[in-house]
């Protein structure tokens, strides 16, 4: 098990030192307080929910000793040693921001905790070594005044939790900051695999952590094999490419397939092409159609006024490609910033 001792914004709590600092605590601080107090009672469990981003939130239950694996496998990629700084922005409901917390149980970090938001760097004035944030705050933070120096005070920053769209990207290309991308979920107990987002080592391909095994299901679907965190081949929902060195790339989701006409239409394609001709948040849908089966229904958030030149874009797109539906709204979301795909989907079924 882990040691029972974590710095917290450079104070030493342990489970006897914990209920006197749980008092008077910030919402951050007291979801991470409860936290330490399951993680250090005498049940070798942890429950996890899911996110919800393409289903039902589910509750899970992970085994600790699992979750500290993971963590070490973490601050082994990192390369974080004892006394490193590492920022919790994100909420404890979820399985990134509680690994956080075992990540400093494990690696003796320092926790810099602040409430999470759009742009949490902003309310600091200290340098971190190591930081998963969601694109949201990223896009937030650089759109600030002084926020590409907030972020260059970050010497390792973490992207995972939602789609990193091009133009973010780019921007990533001009910080000093080392910047990757993540993949994983909760049934992985966070990030299997990493991809360099940018510096000379930037790629579209995910890189496995050492003990990480890659195949194809017969769907085309990514399986993971774990051993170090009891996991035998999981089956995902993410269609993807395994290179000859055992990188992957992932293509999009297998419920994002589209059957308009027999032709299968992957709705991030289309997402993305959109997104980057407008900046616009969408979701690509399928819709019953009489004739075709399933045709392209577009759920897109944004002013009334940006709708021509979204009607220009979808025009530009291959034929089976072209929403038949476009539906203004907000798009649904969940509690970690991704776009909720199953709630939205609901969304338009009331309102078409």
């Amino acid at each position: 098990m882990t040691p029972r001792a974590i710095s917290i914004d450079g104070c030493t709590i342990t489970p006897a030192t914990l209920p006197a600092w749980r008092q008077g605590k910030t919402v951050i601080l007291a979801d991470t307080g409860d936290f330490l107090a399951q993680w250090w009672n005498d049940t070798p469990t942890m429950p996890l929910h899911t996110s919800g981003s393409t289903g039902r939130p589910r509750l899970l239950h992970a085994a600790k000793e699992a979750m500290a694996a993971s963590a070490a496998a973490t601050c082994r990629a990192f390369n974080l040693q004892p006394g490193s700084t590492a920022l919790l922005c994100l909420p404890l409901r979820y399985i990134a921001g509680q690994m956080m917390v075992v990540r400093a149980l494990v690696g003796g970090l320092n926790l810099i905790v602040t409430e999470p938001g759009s742009a949490p760097l902003a309310r600091l004035n200290q340098s971190i070594d190591f930081a998963p944030m969601v694109p949201m705050q990223i896009a937030t933070t650089l759109a600030q005044p002084g926020g590409r120096e907030h972020l260059a005070r970050v010497r390792t920053l973490l992207l995972g939790g939602g789609f990193v769209d091009a133009a973010l990207e780019q921007q990533l290309q001009e910080l000093p900051t080392r910047v990757y991308t993540s993949y994983g979920m909760t049934e992985t107990l966070s990030h299997i695999a990493l991809r360099a987002t940018n510096g000379p080592e930037r790629s579209e391909l995910y890189t496995p952590l050492p003990g990480v095994c890659v195949s194809l299901s017969t769907a085309g679907t990514l399986q993971i094999s774990v051993p170090y965190l009891g996991i035998s081949t999981l089956t995902t929902n993410d269609l993807a490419e395994i290179a000859p060195d055992g990188r992957f790339r992932i293509l999009g989701r297998a419920d994002a397939v589209i059957n308009s006409g027999g032709v299968k239409i992957q709705a991030e394609d289309i997402e993305r092409e959109l997104h980057t001709r407008t900046g616009l948040q969408l979701l690509a849908l399928p819709h019953p159609h009489p004739v075709l089966g399933q045709c392209v229904a577009l759920l897109w958030e944004g002013p009334a006024e940006a709708e021509p030149a979204l009607r220009q874009a979808c025009a530009d797109l291959p034929r089976y490609h072209q929403p038949h539906t476009l539906f203004r709204t907000t798009l649904p979301r969940t509690e970690s910033g991704k776009i909720a795909r199953a709630e939205a989907a609901q969304l338009l079924l009331a309102n078409t």
